[in-house]
């Protein structure tokens, strides 16, 4: 099956005019119909998917990171017109693939760094929250043993009455229980 340019662009949701110009970017050969149009075939559109996936991953990179490309002239001078689809995989979709590969390794060690990071913190908080109430503990103690220490010291008041044990009225339920 053969689909024109429009039909690649609808399908992959990017305009003609960049398909067009991933075409001359990537030396990618495709037949023409006899007025000049590129025709697509099923392998070339998924190539053409794989370059928008990687195009999408090097605009989200750093400028540093992204590797400057060789001007189109120097491209074409190397590479012939009838290079197969998989030799252009090979030398411009694997790199970049090992690029966006090994950067997505160095942020997942930058975030486990940063996750390490945060833990020791947390951990550092809660030994010195902890520190802190031993610490209040340790007072509060004291203050509880100095004050029990001044009640058993301290001599009676005047103003309290001494306490009378209360005597048990053991024969008065008796005796009302006769008059029931």
């Amino acid at each position: 099956m053969e689909l024109k340019t429009s039909d690649v662009a609808a399908r992959l949701g990017v305009s003609p005019k960049t398909i067009q110009r991933w075409v001359r970017k990537y030396n990618i050969p495709l037949q023409k119909n006899e007025a000049g149009h590129y025709l697509f075939d099923e392998k070339t559109v998924a190539l053409l998917e794989r370059v928008k996936f990687e195009q999408g991953a090097a605009m989200e990179a750093p400028p540093e990171a992204t590797p400057e490309a060789p001007p189109a002239s120097s491209r074409s001078s190397t590479t012939p017109p009838n290079v197969p689809i998989h030799a252009l995989f090979q030398e411009y979709i694997e790199p970049e693939m090992d690029r966006v590969s090994s950067r997505l390794n160095e942020l997942e060690q930058q975030l486990e760094q940063k996750a390490d990071d945060v833990v020791s913190i947390q951990l550092l908080h809660h030994r010195q929250e902890m520190e802190e109430i031993a610490a209040r503990l340790a007072v509060l103690e004291q203050t509880v043993a100095r004050l029990e220490q001044q009640l058993n010291t301290r001599p009676p008041s005047p103003h309290e009455p001494p306490k009378e044990a209360k005597r048990k009225r053991r024969g008065f339920r008796r005796v009302m229980g006769l008059f029931a």
